[in-house]
């Protein structure tokens, strides 16, 4: 680890199998090269006729094809160091666009993926958001969206949809900083990675210079900018325990296209009980260090099948 700035410190009393990333793929033919079982991605929930199974049987159905049009967002600073940290960021508004063919007879899965240059949104039917609703699971949160038709007969086949939001509060390990200070190599702005949320500055805000690189990149002794640990290393996410407020569904990242959000197993369960498509899922480690007897108690809750 010693050759890198930037990493993942896996230190502590570390479980797994407790908590996921969820992921939902764009194209269920190609989620075996998205979500690789190589890269710890284990559960594996694919539509059925898939959309190149349905074009060759030449099939008028076709799965829901949406992009983002419009989105208005909310912010939350729940930073202890830094009030100005956003530590979760969620939509308030969403308006999609759909693209299938005029003809088509659109269809739904439990999960539909939906995007534009910047975001990622889950979007799932009012029946689906009424059955995690009344599952009991908690953290689950659902922004209706807006649809912008350009088809009369679409708008009569479309049910009313949502979009999945993931409340429980992020509570991620940052990455840490070994060997260099915790700030812009190149102006000196701190910190570079807060380490009470998370919040990072690769871009910094002082000299607008991108502050970290891979060892690949980096151009030697004369190369000021950091190095960070390959994504292998940093791949497996830490979730501390103490700051987790107990919920199922567990922010790790919003609605970005990089980063996936979080469920507890019995969320898994529960999604694999009722046979729900299409997503995948990886475990992820969580510190149990510091947790208090409330939190010990809801983290043993969560690994248990729940009650329908």
């Amino acid at each position: 680890m010693s050759d890198y700035h930037i990493y993942q410190d896996y230190s502590g009393t570390l479980k797994t199998n407790i908590f996921y990333q969820l992921a939902v793929s764009m194209d269920e033919d190609l989620v075996e090269f998205e979500y690789a079982e190589s890269a710890g991605w284990i559960i594996t929930q694919k539509r059925s006729p898939t959309k190149s199974e349905l074009l060759l049987k030449g099939s008028p159905q076709s799965w829901l094809d949406a992009s983002i049009i419009e989105s208005k967002k909310t912010k939350k600073h729940r930073c202890s160091a830094d009030n100005l940290h956003v530590t979760e960021e969620y939509f308030t508004d969403l308006k999609i666009e759909i693209h299938n063919a005029i003809e088509a007879e659109i269809i739904l899965s439990d999960f539909n993926f939906s995007m534009d240059e910047e975001d990622q949104a889950f979007l799932v039917t009012d029946k689906f958001a009424d059955r995690i609703t009344k599952s009991g699971l908690k953290g689950a949160g659902f922004v209706p969206v807006t649809i912008n038709y350009s088809d009369a007969e679409n708008e009569k086949s479309i049910p009313t949809l949502f979009a999945l939001q993931f409340m429980g509060q992020n509570c991620l390990r940052p990455t840490s900083i070994q060997g260099a200070k915790n700030a812009c190599p190149f102006c000196g702005h701190e910190p570079l990675i807060c380490q009470e949320c998370g919040f990072d500055n690769y871009i910094c805000p002082t000299c607008q210079k991108p502050a970290w690189t891979t060892q690949k990149n980096h151009k030697g002794s004369n190369d000021k900018h950091l190095i960070v640990s390959p994504l292998k290393q940093r791949e497996t996410l830490v979730m501390e325990g103490s700051k987790w407020d107990g919920s199922d569904f567990v922010y790790a990242g919003g609605n970005s296209l990089v980063y996936n959000n979080l469920i507890s197993q019995r969320a898994l369960d529960w999604l694999l009980s009722i046979h729900a498509v299409h997503f995948c899922a990886r475990p992820i480690q969580v510190c149990i260090d510091g947790m208090t007897d409330q939190q010990l108690e809801m983290l043993a809750t969560v690994q248990k099948p729940i009650v329908s």
